[in-house]
This record gives structure tokens, C-alpha cells and sequence, in this order.
């Protein structure tokens, strides 16, 4: 390709899946830039998760010449482990081929290691996309102009967003925000975590705690071992658990600024108005464990609650066709 034909790319996003798709760009010899918004990775906290990548998962990385760099930092997950909460029984699932588990902070520390060896990839940190538009001067190459939230702009021929669901570079382009709608789930999480690892238990699967049968199935628990040590424990909750226990009740209304802008910061860690302290929200859970899942907290211990945070409900992004077309397109026509 002649420098005249090279695209200028820039990826919105600095997660695995932007540096993921820069790494692939490098791979057969075209240039990108990643923007990401942090300048620092996050440490491992309530708005991180649990990562675990299938046979799909793997091959992607695998293309990418990153499975084996990436298969040094992870856990591997052989089983799934189903507890009764209550007595502590407990029996395994074995996975026909095992998953790899990590911490999202993990593999991004993996992967951006990667490509910042590599000598196509640009990574900018400390820039965060607020808006793309359009130059309307036909004869320009780089058409586009991607804005960041310092108020400068960089021309692109291409622009990726890899900026999560409320991503800037979608809301920015109308022919991708119209085909997409959030969709809010009646379901949310309690996320804790733990700092090192119960005796008796695994690191080589998932556990799925659940409470015993004669329970109204409301809520059961997901603890996932982290290479790094300790567990990222879910307590996984359906609206009709509010009948019980309604002091769980997520955080309604507007998200933090007012503004109603959704994002990772507001998203997470939220904090009930009926919980006036952390020690409050950690006192009710205990109660809640000691009596529905007892054999659990006792493993787990009262610690992890001291990290507890309420999230909102869950929500995903729906892509569907608009205006007569037969499929939903990821990418603008011009």
C-alpha cells in the first residue's frame, strides 16, 4: 500500500477490544491511533468484572498473535462449581474446553503492552472523544474530524468506536444511533470482592451459589477466582428479590451529573439513598447471608461485604434494522 493510499485510523476506546483491533491493523501493515479517555488503567475496583474468553474469545486473540502472552496472565476455568448456600454441598460441571479468566485491568495491561511494541500503533492516553462530524469539503482525504474533550481535533479517514455502549463516535453518526436503543433489564448486581482465597475453594472454575430449593429463586451468587488473587463475587438479584429485601433497590432517576449521560463512573458503584454508609449497606447483607446462605458467608467471611456496592439495573445496547433494510449495518455507507 502507497502512502497516499494509507488510511489515517483512529479508534475510539483504549479497552481490549480497541487495542485488540489496532493490534490487528498493525498485523497486516496499516497505521492506527488509539485514543482512551484514562490516562492510567484502572486497578481492579466495583467497576471492574470478571472476564472469561470461550473457544471464540481465544481465536481472536490467537489471530492477533496474543493468546500466549495472554494465557500468562489469566486463569484458566475448567468447571462450574454449583454451591448450595445454605449447607455448603456442592458438585462440579466440566467445561468441554476451558475458558480464560481474567480481570478486565489484566488483559488490558496485556494487550496495550502489546501494542505499544508494535510499530503501526499510536496509543494517546488522557483523550477522550466527545463528538465526530463530517468536512464537508468533498476533495478532502480526511474527511472526518473527531473532537476530543480538551476541545482539539484530529482529522481521520476512518474512525472505529470501541467506546463501550454509550459510545461517542455511534451517538455521533445517525445512520448507526438510529438503529440502536439501551434496553434495561429487571435485574441488577452487588459487586464485592475478596482479597484472598476461602479454604476448600477452586481456582479452577466459576461458582455459582445458590440459595436453597424452597427459595423464591430471586437472587443467587457468582464468585469468580482472580489471577491475581481473591474472588470478584456477584450477588446477581431479580427485581421481585425487592419484595424481601427491598433496601437493595438500585439507584433511580437521573445519573450523577444530572445530565442523564450514562457512562462506566456513574453506572457502577452506586450507592442506595437508603444506605446512608457503606457499614449500613454491609450489616444488611450480612443479615440477608446469615440467613439464606450461611454455609457461604461463612467461607466467604464478613470482610467482603465492607466493599459491597449496589449497581443500577442491567442494560444492553439492541442493534435492529431501520428504514427497510435486511440487516444492521456496523458501519456508515460513506
Amino acid at each position: 500500500m502507497s502512502k497516499i493510499d494509507q488510511p489515517s485510523i483512529i479508534i475510539s476506546g483504549g479497552g481490549p477490544a480497541g487495542l485488540l483491533t489496532a493490534i490487528l491493523f498493525n498485523n497486516i501493515g496499516i497505521k492506527s491511533t488509539v485514543l482512551e479517555r484514562s490516562i492510567e488503567i484502572d486497578p481492579w475496583n466495583t467497576k471492574s468484572y470478571t472476564i472469561v474468553l470461550t473457544d471464540q474469545g481465544q481465536s481472536a486473540l490467537e489471530r492477533a498473535g496474543c493468546l500466549e502472552a495472554a494465557k500468562k496472565v489469566c486463569s484458566e476455568r475448567h468447571f462450574v462449581y454449583i454451591t448450595n448456600g445454605k449447607t455448603g454441598d456442592q458438585y462440579a460441571i466440566s467445561k468441554k474446553s476451558p475458558g480464560l479468566g481474567f480481570s478486565r485491568p489484566l488483559i488490558v495491561d496485556c494487550l496495550q503492552k502489546i501494542a505499544s511494541e508494535l510499530p503501526h500503533v499510536t496509543i494517546k492516553k488522557g483523550a477522550g472523544v466527545s463528538r465526530v462530524t463530517k468536512d464537508d469539503e468533498k476533495d478532502k482525504k480526511s474527511n472526518l474530524q473527531v473532537h476530543l474533550e480538551d476541545g482539539t481535533c484530529i482529522s481521520a479517514t476512518h474512525v472505529i468506536g470501541a467506546d463501550g455502549k454509550y459510545s461517542k463516535v455511534r451517538q455521533s453518526l445517525p445512520s448507526l444511533e438510529e438503529q440502536t436503543k439501551v434496553i434495561t433489564e429487571p435485574s441488577f448486581g452487588v459487586v464485592m470482592a475478596t482479597k484472598s482465597i476461602p479454604e476448600g475453594w477452586k481456582t479452577d472454575g466459576t461458582h455459582v451459589i445458590v440459595p436453597p430449593d424452597d427459595n423464591d429463586n430471586s437472587f443467587y451468587v457468582i464468585a469468580s477466582p482472580l489471577p491475581v488473587g481473591g474472588f470478584s463475587v456477584s450477588l446477581v438479584c431479580y427485581d421481585q428479590v425487592l419484595d424481601k429485601y427491598p433496601w437493595l433497590a438500585p439507584t433511580e432517576g437521573k445519573y450523577g451529573d444530572g445530565t442523564g449521560v450514562h457512562g462506566w463512573k456513574d453506572e457502577y458503584s452506586a450507592m442506595p439513598s437508603a444506605n446512608k454508609s457503606e457499614s449500613n449497606l454491609s450489616n444488611q447483607l450480612e443479615t440477608m447471608f446469615e440467613k439464606e446462605m450461611p454455609a457461604f458467608l461463612a467461607d466467604f467471611g464478613k470482610e467482603m461485604l465492607q466493599s459491597a456496592r449496589i449497581n443500577r439495573r442491567v442494560t444492553w445496547l439492541q442493534m435492529s434494522t431501520k428504514n427497510g433494510c435486511k440487516a444492521v449495518s456496523y458501519s456508515t455507507e460513506d
